[in-house]
């Protein structure tokens, strides 16, 4: 048993093949979840009876509960085996997977498979990856042609990179930047406020001082949206940041082991309401 549930899956086949039932798919998540012993997820009361069709009852609240709930699967009306497939999917392909083709490999709806990938990119996110207001100390931006900045946010200004700059970067903070940003329509009282760094060739300066780092991402990102995804709002496009740093700091892991480090993060309720708000 215990040998089933630490299997690593090397393929979508395999991992098909492994999973050939729901009973199945809900004691590998059930392991993943809590272990040998699952937690209650009103109380969080320890000592749980499992019942004969799977659920569990919790002896301090008494409220009876599967593994789904309290995970991005509560509620969902598709089989488990379904998601696994989506979530191995999106994070082995290179450049991502578009819903339109992943509705094609699961058989389902394109607006479905468009609901699953953005709760998946919300499970992607960490704490660090938020896009504050204020930020300080070594900041890496470039400017595209269409003025967008990362790691300090997004500007929907075109070719004016600077006020973003003066705007969310704290004073005193060392900036590296690419030779494509202009600069020319900052005074020099506001040039002073922050240490602006020209780009260099890498052997006349430290190796980590650069902009290389946030270059090659904004590289890496730009060919995702536009070969895969081809057009994404602006709504909702710091998921797809979310989904292509995942991409870069799992690069070196196996296609299990970027399988199993989602699974291992689905304890998180994500109504349609935070994926889609009204209005939006």
């Amino acid at each position: 048993m215990i040998r089933f549930l630490l299997k690593e899956f090397k393929s979508l086949k395999e991992l098909t093949n492994h999973f050939k039932t729901q009973r199945r798919c809900k004691e590998y998540l059930a392991f993943k979840r809590w272990g040998s012993n699952p937690i209650c997820p009103y109380c969080g009361n320890r000592k749980i009876y499992t019942r004969k069709d799977g659920r569990y009852i919790c002896s301090c609240c008494s409220r009876s509960f599967s593994v789904l709930v309290g995970t991005i699967f509560q509620n969902t009306k598709l089989p488990l085996l379904t998601w696994f497939k989506a979530i191995f999917l999106m994070c082995n392909c290179h450049q991502g997977i578009s819903s339109c083709q992943l509705s094609i490999l699961l058989g389902v709806t394109q607006k479905t498979a468009w609901y699953i990938l953005h709760k998946i990119r919300i499970l992607l996110k960490k704490e660090e990856d938020d896009f504050k207001d204020i930020v300080s100390g070594k900041i890496e931006c470039i400017q595209s042609s269409k003025g967008q900045m990362f790691k300090v946010r997004m500007s929907k200004e075109h070719h004016h990179l600077h006020p973003e700059v003066l705007k969310h970067v704290m004073p005193k903070s060392r900036i590296y930047k690419d030779d494509r940003i202009c600069h020319q329509s900052i005074s020099e009282s506001e040039l002073s406020r922050f240490n602006i760094e020209d780009p260099f060739p890498m052997g006349f300066r430290k190796k980590e001082e650069h902009a290389k780092t946030i270059d090659v991402f904004w590289l890496q990102l730009k060919r995702m949206v536009m070969g895969i995804y081809h057009f994404v709002s602006f709504s909702h496009f710091h998921r797809y940041v979310y989904e292509a740093l995942f991409r870069k700091r799992n690069r070196g892991l196996s296609a299990g082991k970027r399988f199993e480090s989602i699974i291992e993060q689905i304890g998180k309720v994500i109504p349609y309401r935070v994926i889609s708000p009204k209005g939006d």
